[in-house]
């Protein structure tokens, strides 16, 4: 065979393999948009739906913290105060929603209900639980306002 021959099979195997290639990069982009459409689509529904719901609960608690609520039996519900919780730096204060975790050696406090915020970080886990436990107690207790 001579030259101009392999040089003609060799320019048709390069351009079937080009095509072939372009085909199955054209197949993995459509399949990586339609994956990234679902994700986008269920982190935005999720987010909205958390809103909408965090909104209304919200709203609801801002009303009633500032009625009173009469049952038929003459019990009065009355919003409990949410404590305020400083960090030892005296830096930061936040609204305790309601909960409190430690996640390693962070103290994080529910600012929200679907929020949590590092309020500190000690040296040891221990350090930590100490500090949720002196706030739960403060919770119980019914104060406005703990210093850590």
């Amino acid at each position: 065979m001579d030259n101009e021959i392999l040089e003609t099979i060799e320019e048709k195997v390069q351009e079937a393999i080009g095509s072939a290639l372009e085909d199955k990069m054209d197949d993995l982009i459509d399949e990586i948009a339609d994956e990234m459409e679902g994700r986008f689509e269920g982190i935005i529904d999720d987010a909205v739906s958390d809103s909408i719901i965090e909104y209304f609960s919200e709203g609801i608690e801002e009303f009633l913290s500032s009625h009173q609520l009469a049952l038929k039996d003459g019990t009065t519900l009355q919003m409990r105060q949410k404590t305020r919780v400083m960090s030892p730096d005296k830096k930061k204060v936040l609204i305790c929603y309601g909960g409190m975790k430690v996640n390693g050696t962070s103290l994080l406090i529910q600012t929200r209900i679907s929020c949590w915020q590092d309020i500190w970080t000690y040296e040891t886990e221990e350090e930590a639980i100490e500090a949720l436990q002196k706030v739960n107690a403060a919770i119980e207790q019914g104060l406005s306002l703990i210093e850590l």
